[in-house]
């Protein structure tokens, strides 16, 4: 990557407290399981859009502080990775597409990745049966993540252009 500048910096700062936040506040408790579903996801992928791979940093930083707020401290450093991969699609990959089709392909696959990820990691720890229960919760928020994101994804396109 480039060398960040201060205005990068900034933007990869607001975004990841905006992910943390979106994580914390906008979150619908799963009653078949521990865990949420929450809007994180959604400015992840519309992070893309403002600051290109700087919203892997963004991703993983806001939402391994969620985590870790919400008291899920197992969770934090595979928080960390698998939503920092997931940024990392949306300002790399998702940022260079400009057919729409392909970029939601795209997001889709990043929120596959989530939920593939968060699987193998409670595979690990709790075993495979106890992980497929988490499944459904994690797609939920993966389609949820991904709505909400194509609608953002335009307006944070537009944000980047009105702003010096």
């Amino acid at each position: 990557m480039k060398k960040m500048k201060a205005k990068t910096l900034v933007y990869t700062a607001m975004m990841a407290a905006l992910i943390a936040v979106a994580t914390l506040f906008i979150h619908i408790p799963i009653f078949m399981q521990s865990g949420y579903c929450n809007l994180g996801d959604a400015f992840i992928l519309a992070s893309g859009a403002l600051i290109g791979p700087w919203a892997a940093a963004a991703a993983a930083v806001g939402s391994a502080l969620a985590d870790l707020l919400l008291g899920y401290m197992v969770y934090v450093p595979a928080t960390a990775v698998i939503k920092g991969a997931m940024g990392w699609i949306a300002g790399v990959l998702c940022k260079n597409q400009k057919t729409l089709w392909k970029r939601i392909f795209l997001m889709a696959l990043a929120e596959c990745l989530m939920v593939g990820g968060y699987f193998l990691f409670e595979s690990a720890l709790y075993g495979a049966a106890a992980a497929a229960g988490s499944v459904i919760g994690n797609v939920s928020q993966g389609v949820m993540g991904l709505a909400v994101g194509c609608v953002l994804w335009p307006l944070m396109e537009k944000m980047k252009k009105m702003i010096p």
